[in-house]
């Protein structure tokens, strides 16, 4: 008995030193780099003059062997100062790959913030956008019109629009790409690029594992793309008319609804896909077949950039409904969701007006003046502009194209792709 127990120590103190070897090659070799590539960074989120930052800024190098590295020295910034960047530990790829660095501070002005950094026997320099800090009662307006109109038809209106919205439709079959394409011509015109993604699959179908190769692909275009995108992921959820609201005629959990939103956001983001800004977006009003309430369906504040609020006046263009105000269409859902959510950006993700039932022209006037005097905290809308269940179009008649525009003449309306640092 005591032979055996002898041999079975040897041999496990030969496992032991074996493994400890074999671990210590892989953790403690020198992380080196062929070269570090500062033409090539992306940062998660935009700096404001005056307001405290914290982000990640990702340094793309080539030639690396392989090794882990602990976390880097803090270096401050020059050129705008307030600011440090502070390398996070990792493992290198073996060839190409990202160092992440911490950002962090209260940059003093607006210009470049610049850091110089070392890493494995090579220096670079990155450096940082700052922007100048906006008036935060300003209001922005976007559009989505998929009817072939070009976008830029819509920076004749006196003030530019600063966000492009459109509908990204995954389906069982077809394609389920990331619209690589309408998100560059957004950007190319100025406007934050808006993308409602619709998982028309269903959400239990959609978080199975099946899609997961898809989902990866999806936020590595994203990544890929580099600047900001409003992700709208399965929007008006307190609904009954799409599929993550009432499945199979069987009304979707709130519990699904809510591991679905967290599930798809962190592996987009694990893919790379961090400049997404992710939006909650509930309708004005639940739908009669959904007694689940707005609050409890939220993912999380860690989830959730912005707060969105679909809403529209359908006059009497239905037999169910009635004319409406501005005031009575978003009044109630805005109250709950400044309540409960009172430090996230807000912004009214899709509304329209029906030329059915009343006067377009002054609704127009009226919302302009409801946004600036009962709805200060509504950073932009987004106007539905085709003729779908009734005509949505503010450009159909040219009294209410005249409302619009003197709407738009107002100085608290402004243009600015960030919504004045909303999307960061």
């Amino acid at each position: 008995m005591a032979k055996k127990s002898y041999l079975l120590l040897l041999t496990l103190c030969f496992y032991l030193c074996c493994c400890s070897k074999n671990n210590a090659e892989i953790i403690s070799g020198a992380a080196e780099v062929k070269s570090l590539d500062a033409s090539f960074t992306q940062v998660s989120k935009v700096s404001v003059a005056g307001s405290p930052y914290d982000g990640e800024l990702y340094l793309s190098y080539s030639g690396g062997n392989g090794a882990s590295f602990d976390t880097g020295t803090t270096v401050p910034s020059t050129g705008v100062s307030g600011l440090t960047a502070t390398l996070q530990k990792g493992r290198l790829e073996k060839g190409y790959g990202s160092l992440l660095y911490q950002i962090s501070g209260n940059p003093s002005n607006a210009g470049t913030a610049s850091f110089a950094v070392s890493f494995g026997g090579k220096s670079s320099v990155i450096q940082l956008e700052v922007k100048e800090k906006t008036n935060p009662n300003l209001l922005y307006w976007g559009f989505f019109d998929d009817s072939g109109t070009t976008m830029s038809f819509y920076n004749g209106f006196g003030k530019k629009p600063s966000m492009a919205m459109m509908f990204n439709g995954w389906h069982a079959t077809g394609e389920r790409d990331f619209p690589t394409a309408f998100c560059q011509e957004a950007s190319a015109a100025g406007y934050v690029p808006h993308v409602t993604w619709e998982p028309m699959m269903g959400l239990e179908e959609l978080i199975s594992g099946k899609y997961d190769a898809d989902i990866k692909r999806y936020g590595e275009a994203l990544s890929k793309f580099g600047k900001p995108v409003v992700l709208r992921f399965a929007h008006e959820f307190n609904g009954d008319w799409y599929p993550w609201s009432i499945h199979n005629d069987q009304l979707v959990p709130v519990s699904t609804y809510i591991k679905a939103f967290r599930y798809v956001h962190d592996k987009v983001r694990a893919a790379g896909g961090t400049n997404a800004r992710w939006a909650w977006a509930p309708n004005n009003a639940n739908g009669n077949k959904n007694p689940q309430t707005v609050e409890s369906y939220y993912p999380g504040d860690a989830y959730v950039d912005l707060i969105g609020m679909d809403g529209y006046n359908f006059g009497t263009s239905q037999d169910w409904s009635s004319w409406q105000t501005f005031a009575q269409v978003f009044g109630p859902l805005y109250n709950r969701l400044t309540a409960a959510y009172p430090n996230k950006p807000i912004f009214i993700a899709e509304m329209g007006c029906s030329s059915t039932g009343g006067d377009k022209a002054v609704w127009v006037k009226d919302m302009f003046t409801q946004l600036e005097t009962q709805f200060p905290k509504i950073k932009s809308f987004v106007w539905f502009n085709i003729n779908k269940e009734t005509d949505w179009r503010f450009t159909h008649e040219q009294h209410v194209i005249d409302a619009f525009k003197l709407g738009l003449t107002n100085p608290r309306v402004a243009s600015d792709p960030t919504l004045g640092g909303a999307i960061q």
